[in-house]
């Protein structure tokens, strides 16, 4: 099913978009395949993915263990990590996996509001190391967290629609909170009662943040002095939405989802999109989950976009930049790998 958070929808939206990104439903989807790995895997079929040192992590595989572990060659099990619970060093909702750039520490954020870190023993051999609790103002709760490479963490809430972005120090203290939801004139109620939910990539300083919802992207850069940057940002794909105040109903059926999974390296930006009205999942939960893969460059050019066969929508890229994984949800769990010139190369 899809795990939404159900929020409010603004009616105006940033029109600074190419014309080509103006008609961005209207670009055909050039086909691409790839070749699934072979070994069979046993997980939930909404498992998030995450791609470190050479492993795929795979985030609550069932209602026991808190990450099944896979070679990125083989797809074969390399152990399993930590295990859902309400003692020491376990997890109530783990989240996501992530590691620092150097390798030596593997991050994972647990909701509410908790990040374990782990130190690297060997590929896949991990150490629980500690607990960190980060506070977090009332009803907000850990969507995602990024360790960026001059040891800032960036981390979303489940909670606003102004400064949703928290910029953490290297002992997961607050620095600041910046930006805006991509909303004109909006009341300050409104504004404040907004989920903005989406999905983060980071690379060196830089992250992204990609609207689950609708077809919003942005670049923010951090530098080692923590001043943030907004490089880029725009919208693909408007979103069809009244004007609210508070609390009022989304005009699901006119509204398209948005972006489910990012990577990113130092060339390229690479997103699942839906684009699929949102209320089709009312009667199929699987409606929604993306078929499209949507490539930029680190400026926010927009390069490509494909079609792939199976129902995807979760990226990663290799560290050496030549393979991107979609983890297949639909018709079975499966990791899919592209290799990513063949990607570009598409006509």
């Amino acid at each position: 099913m899809k795990n939404y958070i159900l929020f409010i929808l603004p009616l105006f939206l940033l029109s600074s978009c190419t014309k080509k990104e103006k008609d961005f439903l209207n670009i055909p989807s050039i086909p691409i395949h790839g070749t699934a790995l072979e070994e069979e895997i046993i997980s939930s079929e909404g498992g998030v993915m995450s791609l470190i040192d050479s492993c795929f992590f795979i985030c609550r595989p069932n209602f026991k263990d808190a990450f099944l572990v896979l070679d990125e060659a083989t797809g074969k099990e390399i152990t399993k990590l930590g295990s859902i619970g309400e003692g020491p060093g376990e997890f109530t909702l783990p989240v996501m996996a992530g590691g620092s750039s150097n390798g030596d520490t593997l991050y994972i954020a647990n909701r509410p509001n908790k990040v374990h870190l782990y130190v690297r023993k060997g590929k896949g051999d991990y150490q629980y190391l500690e607990t960190k609790t980060i506070h977090l103002e009332k009803m907000e709760y850990v969507t995602d967290v990024h360790r960026i490479s001059n040891g800032y963490y960036v981390l979303t809430t489940l909670s606003g629609g102004h400064e949703f972005f928290i910029l953490l120090d290297a002992n997961l203290r607050e620095v600041k909170r910046f930006g805006n939801h991509p909303v004109k004139g909006m009341t300050a109620e409104a504004n404040d009662f907004m989920k903005f939910q989406g999905r983060m990539t980071s690379y060196k300083n830089s992250f992204y943040f990609a609207t689950m919802f609708f077809g919003y992207i942005a670049r923010y850069d951090i530098s080692n002095n923590g001043d943030v940057t907004l490089v880029w940002e725009k919208t693909v794909v408007p979103t069809a939405c009244n004007v609210y105040e508070a609390n009022l109903a989304i005009r699901a059926h006119e509204n398209r989802d948005g972006f489910y999974g990012l990577a990113a390296n130092d060339k390229y930006l690479f997103a699942t999109y839906s684009g699929i009205p949102y209320a089709a999942a009312d009667t199929d939960p699987s409606a929604c989950v993306p078929k499209t893969l949507v490539s930029f460059s680190t400026s926010g050019e927009l390069l490509g976009k494909y079609a792939f066969e199976n129902k995807s929508g979760r990226v990663c890229l290799s560290k050496d930049g030549r393979y991107l994984y979609l983890w297949n949800s639909h018709p079975e769990t499966a990791i899919e790998r592209f290799n990513v010139e063949d990607i570009l190369d598409s006509k």
